[in-house]
């Protein structure tokens, strides 16, 4: 054998053991669904020592019980360290507010989005001048990097003065102090804070709109599928106006479900969505591979992606409406002032 071809049969045996590497689904469901996911982050992370242990938890037992396995939590810091543990195998599945970047799609495989979210901005409620986007402008605003508001803001809000801080207890500590004036994080977090303590107050608009998903090995793909399948499962209802397991998971931690139910095929319509949840139209029981799922565009569930995305495309033209709005009653606001001098 040529040392060429020694060198390239070396290779072969190397990205062969290398993809041998992912657990297959048929031993994940002998041994356990090992899931990590991100520890602190109420009302979504694991908590050990809280009554109930965080909607993402919640998620990854209903998840498992659907595959009919059990399941094991390795806590993780943070998304970078959950990262670490899918490439190398030490988890199957990383859950932790992790949004649907298109840098996270280049290099693992995404799940069906479990919950959606965007960035919302958080005062002191004793602080009565900042009710608009356009009303941050020379105002110190704490931001974490991980959830890119640092950039937003710079794109936004030019004219506020970003102070980023590690994470959201530290932000929150300094609006507290009056170190700053106003906190963007993640809207649905935020809006458990101002929940547990009144003297926050959450402002009625969105800077991003986002999609939680679940992270899987590229090399895992029969896992995506099954976990896809659960998923919609738990956004099945019966009827439009039922709610759905992952609705009443979102509910047992005073969160509204921000994705559709997925309605029963043959199920009779009421024209009537269930408390706190959309509308939906009828659609097929959920695929659970992906030969299935990218089935042609005259499909059922072609139709509901189809839905889906004319509903964030207009979900995105009303934020733009929203900081257009802003921007206007600022110039008036300031209009107004100058004329009464």
């Amino acid at each position: 054998m040529s040392p060429r071809l020694g060198w390239t049969a070396c290779a072969v045996l190397v990205f062969g053991a290398s993809l041998a590497m992912a657990r297959p689904l048929d031993k994940v469901r002998k041994d356990a669904l090992t899931v990590g996911i991100r520890a602190g982050n109420p009302p979504f992370g694991y908590n050990e020592t809280g009554d109930r242990k965080g909607l993402e938890y919640d998620l990854a037992a209903a998840i498992a019980e659907g595959l009919g396995c059990r399941f094991r939590v390795v806590t993780i810091a943070n998304q970078r360290d959950g990262e670490d543990m899918l490439q190398t195998d030490k988890v199957d599945l990383v859950l932790g507010s992790i949004k649907a970047t298109p840098e996270i799609k280049e290099r693992f495989y995404t799940s069906n989005p479990y919950f959606r979210t965007g960035l919302g901005i958080m005062v002191m409620r004793s602080n009565q001048s900042i009710f608009t986007l356009t009303d941050l402008n020379d105002r110190y605003v704490a931001a974490t990097p991980e959830t890119n508001a640092d950039k937003l803001i710079e794109s936004f809000l030019p004219k506020a003065k970003l102070e980023v801080v590690r994470n959201t207890a530290d932000g929150l500590g300094m609006l507290q102090k009056g170190d700053v004036e106003a906190m963007v994080h993640d809207r649905s977090i935020l809006q458990t804070e101002a929940l547990r303590n009144s003297a926050f107050r959450l402002l009625d608009v969105s800077l991003t709109e986002d999609n939680y998903v679940m992270l899987v090995n590229k090399r895992s793909s029969n896992l995506l599928d099954a976990v896809n399948g659960e998923i919609n499962r738990l956004r099945t209802v019966p009827t439009p106006e039922a709610v759905s397991p992952l609705a009443a998971i979102c509910a047992r931690y005073k969160l509204g479900a921000t994705i559709k139910p997925i309605v029963r095929a043959g199920a009779p319509s009421m024209g009537v969505p269930a408390a706190g949840l959309p509308a939906s139209p009828d659609a097929p029981p959920p695929p659970t591979t992906r030969a299935t799922t990218r089935s042609s565009s005259g499909s059922s569930n072609s139709d509901q992606s189809d839905l889906e995305q004319r509903l964030s495309a207009a979900e995105r033209q009303i934020l733009d409406m929203q900081r257009a709005l802003s921007e206007i009653t600022a110039t008036l606001q300031q209009r107004n002032s100058k004329s009464k001098r």
